[in-house]
């Protein structure tokens, strides 16, 4: 199956990097093509920068983004003279990057562009549906490293995301499944509703009542005040200094449900991870990713390689969702 087919019906989708030279370039290169042979009218953006044809960080190759006459883009306008096709501006939206103003256009005719996009969540899902409004059938928006979060303006209304990784993050074949499949789990943590309003950095709820506490040492005092589960809801992350703090507080983590905007904002090593969960502690999110698969690359940016077949298969056993090499022909899913 290919990954088009994989997304459904859903509206829009973000392409969700675990390290640079994962593939997420390449896997939104062969989802235009697909989508476009099928009629469908693309929007695109990106977190970041791509489209270039080295990556500005490592020096490396990179596939051009090929745009094909009615497609929409949102793209800063220091990037509309390499953008070699013909265009149409629609809107300037109050959206600004390092590179200037955001700029939305419809291609007049066919050829690369380089993208790039909102740096904030907060501006990500307006412009995902400005695109919509004028026109975009689908959005697909090309992520950044280290931006997961920005790919939580996505999931509303059906959005799903798609997770790449490769040999880049890891010489280690394990460790890169071991990571991948922790990524993969934190992204797709369970739902939870909101207890309450929110009183502080974290917000402790027990039945009926509700008690703020600006840091860990002062959720740590309230836990132990009280007795029986509870839910403490973050106002941002959760880092792992915090994590360590929360262990070493001195209060019963058990039954303990920790509860986050999405899973991006679990800002967590996999050991700090398991050991908050081996106390008792429960991760839920109050928006849930839709994952709707994870593709891998096989060839590092340092030179390094994983056997193709076999790192699909190790893989596929470790997460629950299907597995593409983008860049083998078919895109076999395992």
């Amino acid at each position: 199956m290919r990954l088009s087919e994989l997304l459904g019906n859903a509206p829009a989708a973000a392409l969700v990097g675990m390290c640079k030279n994962a593939g997420k370039t390449t896997a939104l290169v062969r989802l235009v093509r697909d989508f476009v042979r099928r009629g469908t009218v693309l929007g695109l953006t990106s977190i970041g920068r791509d489209g270039e044809g080295r990556d500005l960080v490592t020096g490396t190759d990179k596939p051009p983004v090929f745009m094909y006459e009615g497609m929409l883009a949102a793209t800063a306008e220091e990037l509309l003279p390499l953008c070699d096709v013909s265009r149409e501006i629609l809107a300037l939206p109050d959206v600004r990057t390092s590179l200037g103003r955001v700029v939305v256009f419809r291609a007049r005719s066919d050829g690369f562009v380089q993208l790039a996009g909102p740096s904030m969540v907060e501006q990500l899902g307006p412009l995902r549906r400005l695109l919509t409004e004028l026109g975009a059938q689908r959005v697909l928006i090309d992520g950044a490293l280290g931006r997961r979060s920005l790919s939580a303006g996505v999931y509303e209304d059906g959005g799903v995301c798609v997770l790449c990784t490769g040999a880049s993050l890891d010489p280690d074949m394990e460790k890169v499944v071991a990571e991948t499949a922790f990524a993969a789990r934190v992204l797709t943590l369970p739902a939870a509703s909101a207890p309450g309003p929110e009183l502080d950095r974290f917000t402790l709820y027990r039945g009926e009542e509700a008690a703020g506490a600006a840091d860990i040492p002062s959720l740590c005092a309230a836990l132990r005040r009280g007795g029986g589960e509870a839910e403490a809801m973050l106002s941002g992350a959760l880092t792992d200094a915090q994590a360590l703090a929360l262990l070493r507080g001195g209060a019963k983590l058990e039954g303990l449900r920790l509860i986050a905007g999405d899973g991006s904002r679990y800002l967590l090593r996999r050991e700090s991870f398991e050991r908050l969960e081996g106390a008792g502690v429960r991760f839920t999110v109050l928006r849930p990713a839709r994952l709707a698969a994870v593709t891998v690359n096989p060839v590092s940016a340092g030179g390094w390689r994983f056997p193709p077949q076999a790192f699909r298969e190790a893989m596929g056993a470790a997460v629950p969702f299907p597995v593409l090499d983008v860049e083998a022909e078919n895109g076999t899913e395992l």
